[in-house]
């Protein structure tokens, strides 16, 4: 199974609390944005809760665009 991420939202959570591309969202941080004003960033903020829950295969990633 593979989730489909729309390129132009690929990458929003870790540009919303300034962690830098390929380095994993501290959950601090996630915390932090589940109590954000902007209901953008808490819905991104709780699908990375949600996922982290998920059972996750070695090697396993999401798909941009279907590829």
């Amino acid at each position: 199974m593979s989730i489909n991420i729309k390129p132009s939202h690929a990458g929003l959570l870790h540009k919303d609390t300034g962690t830098p591309s390929g380095h994993k969202i501290p959950e601090a941080k996630i915390e932090q944005k589940l109590h954000s004003p902007d209901p953008a960033v808490r819905k991104r903020a709780q699908f990375a809760e949600n996922a982290k829950h998920w059972h996750h295969h070695e090697g396993a990633h999401t798909t941009w665009n279907g590829k």
